[in-house]
């Protein structure tokens, strides 16, 4: 069993009124060794409600008092989930430079500025002018945000819009998704896999498998695996599919994180 997962949320997160303490409680039930809590910090993006602006001074001193608390049962990281936007990048570095964060999940949760879940902006949208446009942003944002372990469920735009937007156009897209790996190579940055694609309907992990074997081709080697559970009954949920592609590459390692520094540990 994969020990530990790295994107969990709470009640800090505005998608999750999953109480902390419980929900750590519960990863130690599980004999989970170690946990990401990665609550959402969203900021000036349209259409999104305030409750997903973190307040950084109360959930880190939650976060760190339950450190202290459960810290010879579990490893809590302290984490966090950006959603990446260029033009705001300054408020997140100030914030996450602010606090001693071992781990930050940088997601792309919006479009031209407007929140892919909460507005609608891909009514207009064929299925790929928005999987171009999304991977186009993510490349922009990485580029400019480089406060970041890994990048959050790299393919995930195809959860949202319907039946007609499922299905990632891999061909169409393979320049954006190259670049987005090199880069993040380069940089000595990681990718996430997220399994809610498997509770979400699509049958799927984010990345694709494709996707995990060209970061891995190009040398990438920093790979964190997230339930993306936001009531503790999703915690770890899949993993062991993971654990199987993992094996079936010949790849059986997943990294930790300790104040922003990668540590790879073989499954």
């Amino acid at each position: 069993m994969i020990p530990k997962d790295y994107h969990i949320h709470s009640e800090f997160s505005g998608d999750s009124s999953q109480n902390l303490e419980e929900l750590i409680e519960h990863c130690i039930q599980l004999g989970l060794r170690e946990i990401a809590i990665t609550d959402h910090a969203e900021y000036g993006i349209q259409n999104l409600p305030e409750s997903f602006i973190l307040s950084f001074p109360k959930y880190v001193e939650k976060i760190q008092e339950y450190q202290e608390k459960y810290s010879r049962q579990i490893k809590i990281r302290l984490g966090v989930e950006v959603g990446m936007y260029s033009r705001v990048v300054s408020y997140f570095e100030k914030n996450i430079r602010a606090y001693p964060f071992d781990f930050v999940i940088a997601s792309n949760h919006s479009l031209q500025g407007q929140d892919i879940a909460f507005s609608n902006i891909l009514q207009e949208k064929t299925k790929q002018e928005a999987q171009a446009l999304y991977f186009e942003s993510v490349l922009e944002n990485i580029q400019t945000f480089s406060d970041l372990s890994v990048v959050g469920h790299l393919d995930f735009i195809t959860r949202y819009g319907g039946a007609k937007f499922r299905g990632v156009n891999l061909k169409e897209n393979w320049d954006y998704i190259q670049s987005i790996l090199a880069h993040l190579v380069q940089n000595g940055k990681g990718i996430e896999i997220n399994t809610s694609g498997f509770r979400y309907g699509e049958e799927r992990f984010y990345p694709l498998p494709e996707i995990v074997k060209e970061y891995l081709r190009l040398g990438g080697e920093i790979i964190t695996v997230g339930s993306d559970a936001h009531i503790k009954g999703h915690v770890a949920m899949d993993f062991k599919k993971v654990e199987d592609f993992l094996r079936s590459i010949d790849y059986p390692y997943l990294a930790s994180f300790e104040k922003q520094k990668a540590r790879i540990e073989k499954i």
